[in-house]
């Protein structure tokens, strides 16, 4: 999955966490569920780096013995 594709499949969740984040009282629920919810995000941008970064490594290996 591109970065573009995973961009737009997770534009809906970031909204309702900004919106759950912003407009609730500080320390509701709706922004604890906000929080650990862009917790989650972060970890997965963090997976799909790692992995995009290796799949990297091997197009330019294969590349440069080519």
């Amino acid at each position: 999955m591109s970065i573009d594709n995973r961009c737009r499949e997770q534009q809906r969740v970031a909204d309702q966490v900004f919106m759950d984040f912003k407009y609730t009282s500080p320390g509701s629920k709706e922004q604890v569920r906000a929080l650990n919810t862009l917790s989650f995000l972060v970890g997965m941008w963090a997976d799909f780096l790692v992995q995009e970064e290796k799949r990297m490594s091997s197009a330019l290996t294969l590349e440069a013995s080519v």
